[in-house]
């Protein structure tokens, strides 16, 4: 329930990751949600540090790509 509130609110701030977002501050105590719901300066700083925790996700799960790649090369004479 708290979630049909809250999905439309965080979409016309962050439309791109609503979803994810919405499912990460879901994950918080239901009165800080609710908080959230009713003020809408503390879901945008809310939504902000929940997508710079995604992007640090995204980039820390490109750098492992990336060294496992490396660490499937061969050196060859």
């Amino acid at each position: 329930m708290l979630g049909e509130q809250l999905f439309p609110l965080v979409e016309r701030i962050e439309h791109d990751h609503a979803g994810k977002v919405t499912g990460m501050l879901l994950e918080m105590d239901q009165t800080e949600v609710l908080h959230l719901i009713e003020s809408p300066d503390a879901l945008k700083a809310k939504v902000a540090e929940a997508i710079e925790v995604l992007r640090l996700a995204q980039a820390a799960a490109a750098a492992a790509d990336s060294a496992d790649h490396l660490g499937s090369l061969a050196l060859t004479d």
